[in-house]
This record gives structure tokens, sequence and C-alpha cells, in this order.
């Protein structure tokens, strides 16, 4: 399978690591330094398995088009991306986006009707340009967006599971990226202005109603707008604190480098929903705020 990596960070280079060890032609599409390192010395993967691939690297996307275009960029950074991606989207060309947030996919079917939406719990950190460690392994889930199914997810999910990316299909992707985001609107913003590691937020009693207000204010949105669970989200938070319990969140590592945090798509996002339909999200509103205030900070 040809597969594009739109902006190869850390778990964008970690996917496109382990599909390039398996035997597929992959291009990292990403920074200049990264790409350096990547095409001079081959791309390393340290931490759960350690080995080195030779995946292509390149600044631009290439104009061949690929069969699967994955996009990990910010969220913020995604219409800039898909813009400059555009060239190589063909007419059989799937874009799955693996982003953080909500808003991403959207973005992409304006340039194709062929959109898988994914989460996954994979854990990656940049080490240094070229170098990425795989900090804890996960499960992806994949499905065409906002819901349905279609051969090439099944396709998609073999070929992951072959090269050691565990991941399941879904029918119902867009309820999975809502469990994500309410998660992630929970959890992220509390660990980053409190700035600790995960299995705080579990221990201290005085946040584990905090967190379960901003999920039940996130769970009234997404069941307005008729979106359905497989899980509760308040039980997944519950199962990522603890599998996660060492790890310092994302938008906290944002933020203590001095970068955008992903905030507007995460928090944000349930607040712009909320009123489209209405409703208010006060708590999600007064995290935003305060996340903006704290990047004001550095």
């Amino acid at each position: 399978m040809r597969i594009y990596v739109l902006g190869a960070g850390s778990i964008g280079s970690l996917f496109g690591g382990l599909l390039s060890r398996g035997g597929h032609e992959v291009v990292l599409i990403g920074r200049e330094k990264h790409v350096k390192a990547v095409n001079e010395k081959g791309l390393r993967i340290t931490g759960v398995e350690e080995f080195v691939t030779y995946p292509k690297a390149s600044l631009y996307a290439p104009e061949e088009t690929p069969d699967l275009l994955i996009v990990s960029t910010k969220a913020y950074s995604t219409k800039t991306a898909l813009e400059c991606a555009s060239r190589c989207i063909g007419k059989n060309t799937w874009v799955l986006s693996i982003q953080n947030g909500l808003g991403n996919e959207d973005l992409a079917l304006n340039y194709t009707r062929k959109v898988l939406g994914g989460i996954t719990t994979n854990g990656a950190a940049m080490e240094r340009w070229g170098v990425v460690r795989w900090t804890g392994k996960g499960i992806t889930r994949i499905g065409v967006y906002p819901k349905g199914e279609d051969d090439f997810v099944r396709d998609v999910v073999r070929v992951f599971n072959e090269v050691g990316i565990k991941t399941e299909a879904s029918t119902n992707i867009i309820g999975w990226k809502w469990i994500k985001v309410i998660v992630n609107s929970a959890i992220n913003p509390i660990g980053a202005l409190l700035e600790v590691k995960n299995g705080y937020l579990l221990e201290n009693g005085y946040l584990q109603g905090i967190l379960v207000e901003i999920a039940r204010e996130g769970c009234q949105v997404a069941q307005q707008l008729g979106i359905e669970f497989e899980e509760h989200p308040i039980d997944v938070i519950i199962d990522t604190l603890e599998d996660t319990k060492d790890n310092y969140n994302s938008m906290l590592q944002d933020i203590k480098r001095g970068k955008r945090t992903e905030i507007d798509y995460i928090n944000g996002k349930i607040v712009e929903y909320a009123e489209s339909i209405g409703l208010k999200a006060p708590m999600n509103e007064l995290l935003v705020a305060l996340i903006k205030a704290k990047e004001n900070l550095r």
C-alpha cells in the first residue's frame, strides 16, 4: 500500500515507521530538520520496540497519488496542510485523520468524499529529529466518517494489525471521536493547569468531581446532536487515567514547550457545538479561557 503521512511528528512518524518496516511504500511529510534526519540516517523508533526503518521523507507531498493519506498534524494546522497536499489526493485516495479534536474530518471532506476518522491511544514522543520514542502501546479505531463501512476500512485494519498497530474497525467513528474529545476535554486542561501527571487527577478527590462535571457537559451536547456512544465517556476517562498515570498529557507538553495548544479543537469545539443548538457549556468555556491565559504566560 502506498501511504503518505501528512504532519509526521511523533505519532505520525510512529505509524509511518511501523508501516515502512512492514514493507509498505511510505512517505513522511514533515519539518525540514526531521525530514533531513530521516533521509540521512533513517527513522529510529525507541521505547516499546527498538528498530530503524527507512521511509522516504519530504517537505512536500509528492504529486503521485497514494492509496492512503494519514493526517497527523495539530488540529489548528489541518486546513493549511490539506491545502498544501491537495495535489496528491486522487479519486481513489482515502484520507484518514488520527488527530485530536473535532472538525478535522469535515475539512477533509472539502477535498474528497473518501474520508476516514480515527482515534488512537498509542503514546509517542519526539526525542530528537529522526528519533521517536514509542511510550506506550494502545488501540486504534478507524471507520468511514461520520458513519458507515467500506471494504477499504477492512484493508487498512488488516494492514495496520499486520505491522503492529493494534486496530479495530468502527461503523460509528464519529461516536468514538466524541468520546475521545470528551475524555481530552476533562483530562488535558486540568492536568495542564495543575502541571501534574495523569495519575494525580485520579488520586485527588477534589478533582474527580470536576472531571465528571466537565464530561457530563460534553455528553449533554453530544447527545443533543444525536451522537451515540458505545462506551460511556466517564468510564473511558477513568480507564485512561489508570493506563496513563505516569504520563504528562499532550496539552501540558505543548505549554511547557511554549507551543500553541489544541484547546480550541477540544473544549472550544464543545462550546461551539453547544451554542449551535442553544445550550451552554460554561465549564468548557472557562477551561478554554484559562488555558489561553496560561499560553500567554509562556
